[in-house]
């Protein structure tokens, strides 16, 4: 079992992995991929509200580092 920091952190890390892979994909135009990519930055920037977020790595723009084109 983990505590709930440990798995808001998992969270983190895990979203930021996928939106790194989405980065990556050749295929951006794609509307679905397009969709996923704005899904996650959005529950980043929900995850960013929590008060111990800059804690655990979450203390940069998100859409800076993550644009939505």
């Amino acid at each position: 079992m983990l505590t709930a920091e440990e798995t808001i952190k998992h969270l983190i890390e895990l979203v930021q992995l996928n939106l790194e892979e989405l980065e990556a994909a050749t295929e951006i135009d794609n509307l679905f991929l397009h969709g996923e990519k704005v899904a996650y930055v959005e529950c980043l920037e929900v995850l960013q509200k929590w008060e111990c977020a800059v804690d655990l790595g979450l203390d940069y723009d998100i859409e800076e580092r993550f644009p939505i084109r």
